[in-house]
């Protein structure tokens, strides 16, 4: 009994241990074959996603690219392609700029071509079979593998001569180049300043008046200002040095730059205070003269030596502080006492004659040629001797004059002028002085107030400078031929003080006025050269 008990106890424990097993196992295959099919939707509908996304994208670009066609079609019937748009851009550019630098609008054929303007071709010596290859700015592009169109210019333009036109544009044309004007001139004239892109305006040959180009620059003995009351300044007539000499008898040579001005020699005369210093027309040496002594120095600037040469005991002179040097170098002219002109070599110095005057000798001064003396004293004549045959040829009054200070010769031999001691300066006619015994002045510069020291051409006769050594800033620059004065010379706030001397460099490129207070000024002329 028990024992079937146990059996069936036994049993159905096992009963139920199966059923566990069975339902788990059943249990299990329904999660599998539950989750297969999931997996398997889930795959499927991914591999599903990724196909709509490209056909999404690849229809966006379809599109994208028919949007970009339309748009480049319009662009380029609107605006054409890149190369026609510069090339457009180029010639509105040049239609605008000539048309702000004439005034004038004018239809431009092919500006963008680039076109020879080198004249009429004449034939070749030679013909070379490469000349006849034209090289286009579309194979140059290629081989630089670049689609950037120079400005101005088209792909089938002509690159060698777009070369040629930049090369001259920039350095010019080479001289070995250059045609005969002759036969390169074959058009219009008129056209030629459209052939050159440098300067069409060239700084004009004569001086204008009202106002003059001058810059004041380092005085020229800034170095030293050792001399004195400087009483005499002279430009060397070849090279860029100047002479200055004062009345503590020391003479300075300078070199003339206008910066440094550097001293380049200082030769001190002893007991010798210099009132006249001059440079020989060739340059190889310089005389001064005092107004204490019965002698003068020359010095030799090449062996850098002076010579002490004592007066001809015929001459009678007791000084030699006025005297002028002919242009040519042959004579010197020296003023004595009682009205006498002593005449000496220019070479051996010796004394060769003498011219007398009624009156005292106040100024002298040599014609151009070097043929005629001028002198000029106290009863207000002026003398003209010839040097040659040591004659006077001719006198005249220089007109409300009562005494003479100071007298000059224009180098073009068209004018005189007459300082006085009232301060009028007379310009006259050459031609018309030498004719007449009481010419009337061309004009009468009336702009000094006290006597007229200094009167002093430059060498192409177009500016006169007046001065006087007895009132402060007393020196004017003259215009010629329209005798007016230059309205910005001396400036308001210039203390020039009282000028003893004024001088022009050779090509009038500067002007020196030197003063009582040791000062040698130098000032620029930009009209001029520049020495």
């Amino acid at each position: 009994m028990e024992a079937d008990e146990h059996g069936k106890s036994s049993n159905s424990e096992e009963d139920i241990d199966k059923g566990r097993n069975d339902r788990v196992k059943a249990k299990g295959n329904r999660v599998v074959k539950n989750r297969q099919p999931k997996r398997r939707n889930v795959v499927v509908a991914k591999v599903g996603s990724d196909s709509d996304d490209e056909d999404a994208v690849h229809l966006i670009r379809k599109r994208m690219k028919l949007l970009d066609d339309e748009r480049e079609k319009l662009e380029k019937l609107v605006l054409g392609d890149a190369s026609t748009l510069l090339s457009r851009l180029g010639e509105a550019d040049r239609k605008v700029s000539h048309a702000e630098d004439s005034g004038v609008e004018e239809e431009a054929e092919n500006d963008s071509e680039f076109s020879d303007t080198l004249g009429e071709e004449r034939p070749p010596a030679w013909q070379d079979a490469d000349d006849q290859d034209i090289v286009s700015v579309e194979d140059v592009l290629r081989l630089k593998k670049t689609r950037k169109v120079p400005l101005g210019l088209k792909p089938t333009s002509d690159y060698q001569k777009y070369l040629r036109k930049k090369f001259t544009d920039v350095h010019g044309e080479p001289s070995w180049a250059k045609l005969d004007q002759k036969h390169a001139e074959t058009v219009d004239p008129d056209l030629a300043i459209l052939r050159s892109s440098g300067h069409m305006l060239e700084k004009p040959k004569y001086l204008s008046k009202g106002v003059l180009e001058i810059k004041k620059m380092a005085s020229l003995n800034s170095s030293t200002r050792n001399e004195g009351i400087i009483k005499a300044v002279q430009f060397h007539p070849t090279s860029t040095v100047a002479l200055v000499a004062g009345m503590s008898g020391i003479a300075s040579i300078f070199q003339v730059d206008g910066s440094g001005n550097n001293k380049l020699a200082s030769v001190r005369f002893e007991k010798f205070p210099i009132r006249c210093a001059r440079f020989s027309p060739n340059g190889k040496e310089f005389i001064v003269g005092s107004t204490q002594q019965r002698h003068f120095y020359c010095y030799d600037m090449m062996v850098g030596t002076s010579i002490k040469i004592p007066m001809h005991h015929n001459t009678g002179l007791s000084n030699m502080s006025k005297f002028e040097i002919s242009p040519d170098g042959k004579f010197i002219a020296v003023a004595g006492k009682f009205g006498q002109i002593h005449l000496l070599t220019g070479n051996s110095k010796e004394w060769v004659g003498t011219f007398s005057m009624n009156g005292s000798v106040e100024t002298l001064c040599f014609s151009p040629d070097s043929k005629t003396l001028y002198s000029y004293g106290e009863q207000g004549d002026v003398y003209v001797w010839n040097v040659g045959s040591r004659r006077l040829i001719h006198k005249f009054h220089d007109e409300g004059s009562i005494k003479g200070t100071s007298l000059a010769v224009s180098p073009c031999e068209t004018y005189i002028a007459a300082g006085s001691s009232s301060g009028v300066v007379n310009l006259y006619e050459t031609n018309r002085a030498l004719q007449e015994n009481n010419p009337v002045p061309s004009k009468a510069i009336m702009n000094l107030v006290t006597s007229s020291t200094s009167v002093v051409f430059n060498h192409s006769s177009q500016i006169l400078a007046i001065a006087s050594d007895e009132k402060e800033n007393a020196v004017k620059l003259v215009h010629l031929p329209s005798f007016t004065v230059f309205s910005n010379f001396p400036s308001y706030s210039a203390e020039l003080h009282r000028i003893q001397d004024v001088a022009f460099s050779p090509n009038s490129g500067y002007l020196s006025l030197v003063n009582n207070k040791q000062t040698a000024f130098l000032f620029r002329l930009k009209h001029f050269g520049n020495y």
